[in-house]
Parts: structure tokens; C-alpha cells; sequence
């Protein structure tokens, strides 16, 4: 036992930070108050009386000190875990990212009128993971999402025409017309609109791929020859689970007049709760939650506070002219994937400042507190899909997990899903998590292809080991049935 007398200044709270007295340091400090005091010099090993009751006290108060010392450093987000993390962020306006189901704008095809309850449920053909609706929904061509309109006469001059909201798309038949021949002319017209429109001899398909509903009328002449209406589904289950487009075809809860159902567009995925280093990693730009009308302003809110959102980039034009990316002058374009459409729109007029113009491809009416509607833009990234061929060369020096591949698709998946909005796929981004994450990897080789839909399987020529520059507004999209993982030995 050291005879250096401890000084209690040199512990507590100090300019340079915490510093704890350990148990040596307090044993000593105990016995050299007691010798203090009592003026007498007396048996202090441990195996003495005297020296068990100063091992007793010296352990309680070392605790004390450990207990000071975790409060200390429960007080900031670099040092703080669990709940303490979620307090100490929580001074500048951050959260944490609890764990959300996946979301899924589905069409719910069937007789006009027929309501489909809440908590109604369909099936993934992919997953097998089930999704229940969240609202009741009646199926309207007030609401609809996807229509199919047939052209079934052809009078000479009568005036045949479809309305999409209040939008009239009109023709009026001339002699030699025949019912195909006036859907052509429609579909020239309805080509106008923010839908896609399809055309199969006379029937005219109209559908959204944005989620924003829209009301139809059709002329004398013309019927509905199939309708749907959107609602919302989520994921029974919590987590990250993909919901690819077309995957959502199998109803569960049968339905008098609900026919069939589909999904037109990629669902936004849930996530799981967010971990303290990924809190930590959010809180340097969270910050910015407590202002407004900047561009880390605004994306930190958007992230902060729309569920479902998974990423989101926004741009401006400051110039006087449409830039080139074809935004209007004076503007503001937020990229967002995932998130409902209302909710983002919101939230960008809440943040943007006054006089400034937003763009994008997909609009919504937002009242403000005078009652007066703001239309407020935001774009929806195009996703490219990216197929990826990796090659494992193993070192014979280290173990190589049994589960190894699947490990390392895990990875790149991950990995790739955290580019974002408009980021370029670098493929020396995923060395270093595999490396990090596998043991027995000697060599790593990474090739990639992309492709506009997720359907399409790239030719073997179409890979490459070259980077992947991605666009403004599209967002590299990976999956773990596009990932190929293959061992070798060096």
C-alpha cells in the first residue's frame, strides 16, 4: 500500500473531466483519517480486524465513486447508453428511431361501394409476411388508384370523354370511328395527365404510381370495366421487410366485393429500433431539428419527425434560372423515399421559408392557419436496382464462418442501402464491413450491374468493378436475392 496521501483535488469533477478515486486510493485515504484522528498507528492489512473493516467501507464508497462517475458520463450522447443516450440528445430536439413496420400503398380492386374494414389482411407472395390495412376503405371510383375504362360504342358525333378530377379529356367521334380507334384518340389526350395511362385495343387503363388518388367520370359510351382504390397496409411484424412492387396479391380476409389486390409501387420498408452508435451518428446533423429554412434544417426535421421515411436529400436552385436539373428559380427540391406523401408536404411548408418555391413530381394542398391552400412539391427517387457478384478468397490462417456468405449478402445489403438519395455506389465501401465483420477473408472481389427494374437480370458482361454514379433523384436499391456470394481459397 502506497503511503502517498490522496488529494481530494485531484478527483471529482475537473477541468479535464471526471476522475474517479479507485479502491487503493480511498483504502489509503481511510487510513490515514483514522491514524488522523485517532493518533494512534494500528494494523491495517487485510487479513487484520481493523483492516476488514477498512476494506468494507472502502468498497462502498468505491462504488459511490463508480456510481458518480456513470452519472457523469450518462449526461453526454459520446459517453451515454441506452435511455441515458435518449435523454442526453434530447436537449437539442433529438430522438431516437424506434423500430417501424413496413408500409404498403395497396389497390383494393372490386364492386363499387364495397367498404374493406380495418385491419383487414393480405399476404406478400414473396415474404409470406402478412399487412393489414389501417383504415377502412371503401372502393370508389371517387378514390381511385387504377382504373380501366372500355370504350363500348361509336356513334358519329357524339362527344365521348373521361374526367380525372375536374379535368375533362374530351373527343367527339367522326364518321369511320369504331370503339378502338376513339379509346386511341382518349388515350392521346389522357396522356396529359400525372397518371400512366395504358392502352389494350378499346380499354384505356389509368393508374398512379404516386398514392394520390383521384376521382373519375366517363361519358355515355364509355363504362368502368375494372376499379380499385388505394389504402394504406402495414406489416404485422416489425423490422425491415422489403415490399417490392406487385409482391402484395393475396387476400386473406375474404370480402363480399373485394375481388383482388396489388400493390402498383415499391413499399417503403420498416426498420429496426435505432442502436445507440447509429443515435450518436444521427445527432451530429440532428442538431439542426431546432431551426428552419436551411437545407440541414430541413432534412434533419423531415427525418426527425415523418414516420416511415427512409431517406431523403434536398437541393436548391438559388439562381434566377432553371437550373440543370430542371428546377424552378428561386426552389427548394426534397428527394424523399418512403414517408406519406400529406405528412412530407407538411412538414416541408412548415420549415421552408416565406416566398420560396418547392419541386418535385408529386404535389399536395397544404392549409395554413388563415386557411388558405399552399400547393407543396417533393420529388420520389427512381430506384436502380443493383445486382452484386462477390468473390471470397479465404485465408487458410483464420477461421471462415459456416454461415460466412450469407453473413457478408447480410453486409452489402446493408451496407449499399445506406447510400441515400442521389449517393454513387463506391465499391470500396463495402471492403471494410466485411473485413471488420468475417474472419478467414483473404481477398475480396466485388462487380456490379444495375438495372431499371427489379425484374430484369442483368447479362454477365453488365458487371463491372467500377464505381456506379447515381442521379440526383434516384436511389440505389439492394436486396439480398440480387446478391451472389461465392468462396474460394488463395
Amino acid at each position: 500500500m502506497s503511503d502517498i496521501i490522496p488529494n481530494p483535488l485531484d478527483y471529482g469533477v475537473l477541468p479535464s473531466g471526471f476522475s474517479r478515486m479507485r479502491l487503493p486510493e480511498i483504502r489509503q485515504a481511510i487510513i490515514t483519517s483514522l491514524q488522523t484522528s485517532i493518533g494512534l498507528i494500528f494494523e491495517t492489512r487485510p487479513d487484520s480486524i481493523t483492516g476488514q473493516f477498512i476494506d468494507v467501507f472502502a468498497e462502498r464508497e468505491a462504488t459511490v465513486w463508480e456510481l458518480a462517475e456513470a452519472a457523469y458520463h450518462a449526461m453526454y450522447p459520446i459517453s451515454a447508453y441506452g435511455v441515458n443516450l435518449d435523454h442526453a440528445v434530447s436537449f437539442s430536439g433529438v430522438r431516437r428511431l424506434f423500430a417501424q413496420q413496413s408500409l404498403a400503398w395497396i389497390v383494393l380492386y372490386g364492386v363499387e361501394g364495397t367498404v374493406v374494414p380495418v385491419n383487414s389482411v393480405v399476404r406478400s407472395n414473396i415474404s409470406g409476411e402478412d399487412f393489414n390495412t389501417i383504415l377502412p376503405t371503401t372502393i370508389s371510383r371517387n378514390a381511385a388508384g387504377d382504373i380501366t375504362v372500355s370504350v363500348d360504342t361509336a356513334t358519329v358525333g357524339q362527344e365521348y370523354y373521361v374526367r380525372l378530377d375536374t379535368i375533362y379529356y374530351r373527343y367527339t367521334a367522326v364518321t369511320g370511328d369504331t370503339n378502338v380507334s376513339i379509346a386511341n384518340q382518349l388515350e392521346a389526350l389522357l396522356i396529359a395527365s400525372r397518371n400512366v395511362i395504358e392502352l389494350d385495343a378499346n380499354h384505356i387503363r389509368i393508374y398512379t404510381v404516386t398514392n394520390v388518388p383521384f376521382a373519375v367520370m366517363v361519358s355515355i359510351g364509355i363504362s368502368i370495366f375494372k376499379q380499385g382504390t388505394i389504402a394504406v397496409a402495414q406489416a404485422i411484424n416489425y423490422g425491415p421487410i422489403e415490399v417490392g412492387a406487385h409482391t402484395l396479391t393475396q387476400i386473406i380476409t375474404v370480402i363480399n366485393g373485394w375481388n383482388t389486390v396489388d400493390n402498383l409501387v415499391d413499399g417503403q420498408t420498416g426498420r429496426n429500433q435505432e442502436t445507440d452508435d447509429e443515435l450518436r451518428l444521427r445527432y451530429n446533423s440532428g442538431v439542426y431539428t431546432l431551426g428552419a429554412a436551411t437545407l440541414p434544417a430541413i432534412q434533419a426535421n423531415l427525418e426527425q419527425n415523418i414516420l416511415g421515411l427512409q431517406t431523403v436529400q434536398v437541393y436548391e436552385n438559388v439562381s434566377d434560372t432553371i437550373d440543370a436539373d430542371g428546377r424552378s428559380p428561386h426552389s427548394i427540391e426534397v428527394v424523399a423515399f418512403g414517408g406519406d406523401p400529406q405528412q412530407i408536404c407538411n412538414e416541408i411548408f412548415r420549415l421552408k421559408a416565406a416566398g420560396i418555391d418547392t419541386y418535385g413530381d408529386t404535389t399536395a394542398n397544404v392549409v395554413d392557419a388563415s386557411g388558405y391552400n399552399h400547393p407543396i412539391s417533393f420529388s420520389r427517387p427512381e430506384p436502380v436496382y443493383v445486382w452484386v457478384n462477390c468473390i471470397l478468397s479465404l485465408y487458410n490462417e483464420e477461421v471462415f464462418p459456416s454461415n460466412g456468405p450469407q453473413v457478408v449478402q447480410q453486409i452489402i445489403v446493408d451496407t449499399g442501402n445506406l447510400f441515400g438519395v442521389g449517393t454513387d455506389i463506391i465499391i470500396q465501401r463495402f471492403y471494410g464491413p466485411i473485413y471488420q465483420a468475417v474472419s478467414g477473408v483473404g481477398n475480396i472481389s466485388i462487380s456490379i450491374a444495375v438495372e431499371p427494374d427489379a425484374t430484369t437480370t442483368p447479362a454477365p458482361g453488365d458487371f463491372s468493378s467500377s464505381n456506379v454514379p447515381i442521379a440526383v433523384r434516384e436511389l440505389a436499391r439492394f436486396d439480398l436475392v440480387r446478391v451472389s456470394v461465392t468462396v474460394s481459397s488463395l
